[in-house]
């Protein structure tokens, strides 16, 4: 019989917080329903996390995560910067919609002591992220396909117009996600401020 490794019941439980987050909010939600939700034990439990903003503040950075994961995976698929820099706009779209609950916690959450719980796995994380993204755009930068930003220059122009996008849909202002001509367009503006000549 195969035993449940500690990783695989630490992701049960944020699994189970993030689903039971979204639906009744994080005040109103329980230890003891993720406990049950989750089907892991009171010790197991908070062996993990002592507190609920602990908990909430796993949920946030492991979604973070995994959109880094999936951003840092696509760029690898492409050579040349037009490519990618138009393949991550399609995957930003396509990961939200698959994954609209992480999507939503990201985009809304903004209790500090929540952030306060993850901040030091979101910084860790982040400059993890920004370095491997540095690695990848500074020869791009320097062949003259990309205008020299820095790791939060480039993302504010490369994901920001669909990410707002994507928060409208995710809260309701828009009843469709973006179609794929509408995801063309955001990968194009993207294209078009990211380029050298751009700026």
């Amino acid at each position: 019989m195969r035993t449940e490794s500690g990783q695989e019941r630490r992701g049960a439980i944020i699994d189970a917080a993030l689903s039971r987050f979204l639906d009744k909010g994080l005040s109103a939600t329980t230890l003891k329903e993720i406990q049950a939700d989750s089907g892991s034990s009171n010790g197991s439990l908070f062996h993990f996390f002592k507190t609920k903003e602990a908990l909430a503040g796993a949920v946030y950075a492991d979604a973070s995560a995994r959109h880094q994961r999936a951003f840092l995976e696509e760029l690898g698929r492409h050579d040349d910067a037009e490519g990618a820099v138009k393949g991550i706009v399609r995957m930003h779209l396509a990961w939200c919609v698959q994954n609209p609950g992480m999507a939503r916690f990201l985009a809304t959450v903004s209790e500090p002591a929540i952030l306060e719980a993850a901040e030091q796995e979101l910084k860790d994380g982040n400059e993890r992220f920004a370095a491997a993204l540095r690695a990848w755009w500074r020869p791009h930068a320097h062949y003259g396909s990309l205008r020299p930003l820095t790791a939060p220059q480039s993302l504010a122009l490369w994901l920001g117009p669909a990410q707002e996008w994507v928060r409208a849909w995710l809260l309701g202002a828009f009843e469709k996600p973006p179609s794929k001509a509408e995801t063309e367009m955001l990968a194009d503006a993207a294209w078009m401020c990211l380029r050298a000549d751009a700026g």
